[in-house]
């Protein structure tokens, strides 16, 4: 009686219930074969793997023909990590059984990561026995994906639709593609009717909130990530999503009631776990150093054990230029955003002034071509532009390798678009961060961060992965040549004329609830003042007027402003009086930019590179008196500041005489510094030196830098 029983209860998902069961049938009848497999199968559905083995292992010893039992070994195999074994036992399950449609996708899913090309020959294979099989078609389309063979993609994840129109994979994975292209419209109108036909599938709306956040249409982010969060099955992350959308809508009530699932998740960092926080968000939330470098930890695990067998394979190691290679060093700088954006409207003066005599500069982008004049003038200033945005990271890593780069500078860190595992590939020899991210990426793949002796004084090395070279004035570079366009009237933006003008152009997630407080009080005691913020979301504007309401401000004291192209948004930062920067991540490419238009920036040095990045600007644009050394002071500086006209105007004749010759806007002299530096790394690397502190702050040894 004991085996029907157990095959009952174990149909009935009581697993655990049928396996004494199966024992005593087994002890009864030893060898039957159709009972090895079921224990076995329930030993394996239970998660005790090693007992699950040991019966599959049996069986198949008995019935070396059976395919079944070689697929469940071969399953077993690969979740141990052995990957030759786990190969040889799916291929024999599946030539005994070609039209086992599950051989074929476990082998196509084992040979993905180190083996692409083979499995998509085994996925092919599989479809000629099953060319109906939507999953197999589903898969092959994620295997040509990460080729970076993307139309063909798209048709093989057509075609699966084509057989099972509600295989969620397929249906996630093309519209997933559509938003990686920019199309976020038609990624949303996608997600949105695949979550109509199955609203119980949290991972579609999880999708959906993410796109409608990256397309700023944050009260729809908000709804569908509140249902995926609340779901029977909700995945970890959407919850994390669903705190990211409410901080960038400025609904601080929404996010601080999410600060126990974002306290797990640093948890969990700490200990050495997954973390569903991006390394990017975490630079907003009020941790400590050693916490974000947690959390940078995390991802870069993540990271490396993905990218593990692909690097094992290309060993781009051997291909890395010799120690003493003659001539010029190589450069190269990679990066997503070669185009109307931030990084490159700092970046985009400095490659044509790299010294040819020293360095020779290649661009390796992987972001879209906006036809922009910011693409335009990179491409022209290098020595060599790559355009990897089509293939994957191997393809990528291979063109670099090949090259021959002897230092490659990442300049996007984990900001949104990245692709680290470029950079985790190992293409080049010395490799380094810069920019873009501010903050350690916790990655061994990186032996240098480069920064500033204001962002990362000496006691912030211990929390990064990466050794800091310290270049001289302020990390950040700029470009001398951004020129505004014509001055503009305050009616035009809004703004009454006679009102003292606070700015602060910050992305509205930088905004926290203590300082738009402090902020709304400062409107109270200055009766003629204004706020001029950034208008990012009509959720956030909302929001905003709402809290200031709150406050007993009346909302028409909150101007917003729009995106404008760069030269008319510079001409019309001139109309401010002065810029409030954001404490726990400040204005960075925002505050060089209202020190270019010359209105002065009131900053607090907080306690990491993020919020240290205000003082570094201030230092080096020669008005170290506007930064702040609490909130408290912060605040009174501020008030002291509007309420004093004179002086302000005393510290705008400074900035406006600085200006023409700090080193703030001194790209020449920025690159010059980090020519240095990079000089500095590849001279450690060629005398067989491990990475150390490169300070370049002080005297130099000739080829050396000081560590």
């Amino acid at each position: 009686m004991s085996l029907p029983e157990a095959l009952r209860l174990h149909r009935a998902g009581r697993r655990r219930d049928a396996l004494p069961l199966y024992a005593r049938a087994l002890a009864q009848n030893p060898g039957d074969p159709q009972l090895l497999y079921a224990y076995g199968l329930c030993l394996l559905e239970t998660g005790d793997l090693a007992a699950g083995r040991r019966v599959m292992t049996a069986l198949v010893g008995l019935r070396p023909g059976d395919a079944a039992a070689r697929y469940a070994l071969g399953k077993v195999l690969a979740l141990a990590g052995e990957a030759g074994a786990a190969e040889a036992e799916l291929r024999q399950a599946a030539l005994l059984a070609p039209g086992m449609g599950e051989a074929w996708l476990e082998l196509g899913n084992l040979l993905a990561r180190a083996r692409p090309d083979a499995a998509e020959a085994a996925l092919r294979e599989g479809l000629t026995h099953r060319p109906r099989d939507a999953a197999l078609w589903c898969n092959l389309g994620n295997v040509l994906a990460e080729r970076g063979r993307r139309p063909d993609a798209e048709a093989a994840w057509r075609k699966a639709l084509d057989i099972d129109p509600g295989l969620v994979q397929a249906e996630l994975a093309l519209a997933l593609a559509r938003r990686a292209q920019g199309d976020a419209a038609g990624a949303a109108a996608m997600l949105e009717q695949a979550a109509k036909r199955r609203p119980d599938v949290a991972e579609l709306h999880h999708n959906l909130g993410v796109t409608y956040f990256h397309a700023r249409r944050l009260d729809l982010a908000v709804a569908a990530l509140e249902r995926a969060a609340s779901g029977p099955k909700p995945p970890r992350k959407a919850a994390v999503h669903l705190a990211q959308a409410a901080q960038a809508a400025c609904d601080w009530e929404r996010f601080e009631r999410l600060q126990p699932t974002l306290r797990a998740e640093v948890d969990a960092a700490l200990a050495g776990k997954p973390c569903e926080i991006s390394p990017f968000f975490s630079l907003s939330l009020r941790l400590t150093e050693a916490e974000r470098a947690a959390v940078a930890r995390a991802k870069a695990r993540e990271i490396e054990l993905r990218v593990a067998p692909d690097r094992a394979a290309a060993a781009l190691e051997r291909r890395w230029p010799a120690r003493d290679a003659p001539g010029p060093l190589r450069i190269g700088y990679l990066c997503s955003d070669f185009r109307d954006h931030p990084t490159s409207h700092l970046t985009a003066g400095l490659f044509s002034l790299h010294d040819r005599a020293k360095v020779r500069v290649a661009a390796y982008s992987y972001g879209p071509d906006d036809g922009s004049a910011y693409r335009r003038r990179v491409e022209r200033s290098v020595d060599a532009f790559a355009d990897l945005a089509a293939v994957n990271h191997v393809e990528a890593a291979e063109r670099i390798a090949a090259d021959g780069v002897q230092v490659l500078i990442d300049l996007n860190g984990w900001i949104t678009h990245s692709r680290p595992e470029i950079a985790a590939m190992r293409p080049a020899p010395v490799q380094a961060t810069y920019l873009a991210f501010p903050g350690t990426t916790g990655a061994d793949f990186f032996g240098y961060a480069l920064a500033d002796a204001v962002v990362t004084p000496p006691a912030s090395q211990a929390h990064y992965a990466e050794k800091l070279v310290l270049l001289p004035d302020s990390y950040q570079v700029n470009d001398r040549d951004q020129a505004a366009g014509p001055p503009a009237a305050r009616a035009a933006e809004g703004l009454p004329d006679g009102a003292f003008v606070f700015c602060c152009f910050c992305a509205n997630f930088k905004i926290e609830r203590p300082l738009f407080e402090a902020w709304m009080r400062l409107l109270r005691t200055v009766p003629d003042s204004v706020l001029w913020l950034f208008a990012e979301s009509a959720e956030a504007e909302r929001n905003l007027k709402a809290a200031a309401a709150r406050a007993g401000i009346a909302g028409g004291r909150l101007a917003f402003a729009t995106r404008k192209p760069k030269s008319e948004h510079l001409a019309r930062l001139a109309l401010a009086d002065l810029f409030l920067d954001t404490l726990t991540y400040g204005a960075h490419t925002t505050a060089s930019d209202a020190l270019r238009a010359g209105v002065p920036v009131l900053t607090c040095r907080g306690d990491s590179f993020a919020s240290r990045v205000g003082a570094s600007l201030l230092a080096a644009a020669g008005l170290p008196e506007l930064v702040a050394g609490s909130p408290e002071e912060y605040e009174a500086l501020a008030l002291k500041l509007a309420a004093d006209r004179g002086r302000l105007a005393a510290l705008k004749a400074k900035l406006a005489q600085n200006r023409a010759a700090c080193a703030l806007f001194d790209t020449a002299r920025t690159c010059r510094n980090l020519e240095r530096a990079y000089a500095a790394m590849w001279s450690r690397y060629s005398q067989r030196l491990p990475p150390d502190v490169i300070d370049l702050t002080g005297p130099q040894r000739p080829g050396r830098g000081a560590t």
